[in-house]
């Protein structure tokens, strides 16, 4: 890649690439598992938040943002796919709380070794205050635009 003057760069855009260049990865790794990415993230949200408390589509839907429409499609799809199972609880039976099979954590264990390998890739040939310093300039730079978290 040719190095470019840094008054020629353009931050949205390289952000914008490299976004587009990680999503890319991520895509073909979880489309060879048979799931989107969308499927796969939903996946994970329910391993890692399912570990300390209950999971529910509402919980989707405020985590993604995305409509609840949508949630369900994409959880009418894990679940006939065999990858979650909607399980009722004992306070309120109209509520139908989200698990992961054992599918769905084999999915998960994969995509959580992506990710892992992922990171290592994208660190590569960068030292720790590099990196120090990009999250810091990542951080204000999300706050510039209103975006703490």
């Amino acid at each position: 890649m040719e190095k470019r003057k840094p008054m020629e760069t353009h931050i949205g855009k390289e952000i914008i690439i490299l976004s587009n260049l990680i999503k890319r990865r991520m895509r073909s790794a979880s489309e060879a598992l048979g799931v989107t990415d969308t499927q796969a993230r939903v996946i994970q949200y329910i391993s890692e938040e399912g570990k300390k408390r209950e999971i529910f589509q509402k919980d989707i839907e405020d985590t993604f943002c995305v409509r609840r429409s949508s949630v369900t499609q994409i959880i009418q799809l894990l679940e006939r796919d065999g990858y979650i199972t909607r399980e009722s609880v004992e306070r309120d039976a109209r509520l139908k709380k989200l698990v992961l099979t054992e599918k769905g954590s084999q999915i998960d264990k994969v995509m959580k070794k992506q990710i892992k390998d992922m990171e290592a890739e994208l660190k590569k040939n960068i030292s720790p205050q590099e990196k120090e310093t990009l999250i810091n300039i990542l951080y204000k730079v999300r706050k510039n635009l209103g975006e703490e978290n």
